[in-house]
């Protein structure tokens, strides 16, 4: 997708940080832009700006672990603009982080995962088949973090991986298809984001009946919040991310600052490889 003017972006978690400079980002390329958020006062400053400045905006209040509220996103973009030619499947929060994985509540797997996975399972599942249909140039994009491609250490990194791998999947599955698609898996490092900040639209029916979390994981919150608050700026992930989508990069790591981190992972991961070496080429299917 090498043309924005005219065309329509879709953005999860544009209320705030990277969701918010993509949906901006994206109205200044010349394209209609609709926002969802479960923020409600925070999707409308985001909507206010964006009608400000010119662009044709839609804000629908979406909660994205409800694929009922991903749908109706869609049905409101087809509505107001027609065609969806980009997705930024953005939302998400910081989850659980409260102790060893082993003491996890179903509730904090549950809010972890419907927030940061299942949203972007749902926006695939509701996102693709519409845009394939139309025929026209698109991308979809879905943020992964940097922590997709290091050793996981937390639930975070676990749904991380796992979008990263979707993503991957996608590729290969519209290439085949013959889709006119794209689709990259955004890895950002240290962005300024309120990210770490995510518990406080945790549901209360996803809330542990102790409602309140731990002292380490407060601890660790607020230290990761003022870590991020130095980090890069994201309007300038925005810009990196469009030059991404026009050159059709399956992957955007934003920085350097990690290499030493995922060159360890792998090389962990080939430590274990046991057995005489095999130079047998597999397929895509993983046949030789």
């Amino acid at each position: 997708m090498e043309e924005f003017a005219g065309r329509t972006a879709i953005v999860t978690g544009a209320g705030s940080g990277m969701g918010k400079a993509f949906a901006l980002r994206w109205g200044a390329e010349g394209m209609n832009v609709v926002i969802g958020d479960i923020q409600q006062d925070a999707l409308d400053t985001t909507a206010a700006e964006l009608s400000a400045a010119g662009v044709p905006v839609a804000a629908l209040r979406t909660d994205v672990s409800k694929l009922a509220d991903i749908e109706a996103l869609a049905d409101a973009a087809e509505e107001r603009f027609g065609k969806i030619h980009l997705v930024n499947n953005n939302a998400g929060v910081e989850g659980y982080l409260d102790g060893p994985i082993w003491e996890a509540t179903a509730k904090d797997w549950d809010w972890t995962l419907s927030v940061n996975l299942m949203s972007v399972i749902y926006g695939i599942r509701t996102f693709v088949p519409r845009m394939i249909a139309h025929g026209e140039p698109g991308h979809v994009v879905n943020t992964c973090s940097m922590t997709s491609v290091i050793a996981a250490t937390n639930m975070y990194g676990i749904c991380k991986h796992a979008i990263l791998a979707m993503t991957e999947v996608l590729a290969q599955d519209l290439q085949r298809a013959g889709a006119n698609i794209g689709a990259t898996g955004l890895c950002p490092g240290i962005i300024a984001t309120n990210l770490f900040h995510g518990s406080r639209n945790r549901p209360a029916a996803l809330t542990n009946e102790s409602g309140a979390m731990s002292t380490s994981g407060a601890s660790i919150r607020e230290t990761m919040h003022a870590a991020l608050s130095k980090g890069m700026p994201p309007s300038e992930v925005a810009g990196l991310l469009v030059t991404a989508v026009r050159e059709n990069k399956q992957y955007l790591l934003t920085d350097h600052e990690w290499d030493t981190r995922i060159i360890a992972r792998h090389e962990a991961i080939m430590a274990g490889a046991v057995g005489p070496a095999n130079t047998g080429a597999l397929d895509a299917e993983g046949v030789r």
